[in-house]
């Protein structure tokens, strides 16, 4: 699966270009453009049926999208694929992008079938969900995700229903250093906090949600988050790039 993505991107790379060289496109020329996201995303971001590792990207902040596309491009995220195909993209592109797929309706789809997890592990990653443990100064991942973990505006993504293999890859890239946020960072200092074990709780919890329809990411709040995180608002759309 992950072959057939890259080579599909590859293919169509051609189908790619910079902000400044294109006039406005409506959705489907938006998604006829971006046919190279789709053998790992879904046409508009919904998603692969039965993947085992890519997200989808629908309604998921456009804050969120931009400041991973940015990553890959800038360095704080490593893969080939995604890394091939941002490295030429300036941040005019990579926002028109963002608020494609940050437009599109959050589907209730499911990726491939969580793993089983007993009655005992469950309750642990719940608790630590919408709880955290104020004894290791960890924050419910609610508190910045939303009670459904949905999301908030402008830059703190959806989780619910996110694929285990996925789920498990970026926080064990926290874990191990080789994924970075804008700082200051505060994914990072969460999963320090974090045993392997209770990694794979949670990840497996959080990917056997799926969103009610017709859920949409928390509106932007004045109130702070419990940590502070350099990626939940260095784009807003409203605003632009953020320093």
């Amino acid at each position: 699966m992950k072959i057939a993505c890259l080579f599909t991107a590859l293919a169509l790379m051609a189908l790619t270009a910079p902000a400044a060289a294109m006039p406005d496109l409506d959705d489907d020329a938006m998604a006829e453009r971006l046919a190279a996201c789709a053998a790992c995303h879904g046409a508009r971001g919904e998603g692969v049926p039965g993947s085992e590792y890519y997200p989808h990207l629908a309604g998921k902040p456009a804050g969120y999208l931009f400041a991973q596309m940015q990553g890959f491009r800038d360095g704080r995220r490593h893969y080939p694929q995604m890394i091939y195909l941002m490295r030429n993209w300036d941040d005019a592109w990579l926002a028109r992008i963002a608020s494609f797929f940050a437009a599109q309706p959050m589907v209730a789809l499911q990726h491939a079938a969580p793993a089983a997890q007993s009655d005992a592990d469950r309750a642990r990653a719940e608790r630590l969900v919408h709880e955290g443990d104020p004894a290791r100064d960890l924050p419910p991942c609610a508190s910045c995700h939303g009670p459904q973990l949905q999301g908030r505006e402008p830059g703190v993504p959806a989780l619910a229903g996110l694929p285990t293999d996925y789920l498990i890859a970026q926080l064990g890239g926290w874990m191990t250093g080789s994924r970075h946020s804008i700082a200051p960072d505060c994914m990072a200092q969460v999963v320090s906090r974090l045993d392997p074990t209770e990694v794979r709780r949670v990840a497996t919890f959080v990917a056997g949600l799926i969103p009610e329809p017709e859920t949409t990411a928390l509106e932007a709040s004045a109130e702070p988050l419990p940590l502070d995180c350099g990626g939940a608002t260095h784009f807003d759309p409203a605003r632009g790039v953020q320093p």
